[in-house]
C-alpha cells in the first residue's frame, strides 16, 4: 500500500499497487471479476456524484454507484467523443430523471451534445 493511505497518493497509485497484488486493469478500468470498475478524484461534480450514489450490493458486498444523471453529466463536462457516445448509449439505454438531469446540467453550467 502506498505510504500515505488516503487518496491523496493519487489514482495511478492506486492502479499500480493494485496490479503488484495481480488485480487486473484493462485500459482506465480495474476488473473486479470480469467487472469493470472506474476510480476517479472526487470534487465538484464527481464528488456529488460519490454523495448521491446508490447503494448496491455485489456479491454481497455494499457499494456506491453513480446514478446514470450524474455519468451522463460527467461525460457532458469531460467533452470527447467517445463521451457523447457514452451519453446516447445511456439516453437509449435507461430511464432517465429528466428533471434531476436538468438540475445537474443547470447547477454545473452544462448542455448535453446536440444530436
Amino acid at each position: 500500500m502506498p505510504s500515505d493511505e488516503t487518496l491523496s497518493a493519487g489514482i495511478p497509485a492506486i492502479y499500480s499497487h493494485l496490479q503488484s497484488k495481480a488485480w487486473r486493469v484493462e485500459r482506465d478500468h480495474l476488473l473486479i471479476g470480469d467487472f469493470p470498475v472506474q476510480f476517479l478524484t472526487a470534487s465538484g461534480l464527481t464528488e456529488e456524484a460519490v454523495r448521491e450514489g446508490r447503494l448496491v450490493q455485489f456479491e454481497g458486498v455494499p457499494a456506491k454507484v453513480f446514478r446514470p444523471e450524474y455519468i451522463i453529466a460527467i461525460a457532458a463536462s469531460v467533452g470527447r467523443h467517445k463521451d457523447f457516445a457514452r451519453i446516447e448509449q445511456i439516453l437509449d439505454q435507461v430511464k432517465i430523471d429528466k428533471a434531476l438531469l436538468d438540475d445537474i446540467l443547470g447547477r454545473y453550467n452544462l448542455q448535453l451534445p446536440k444530436k
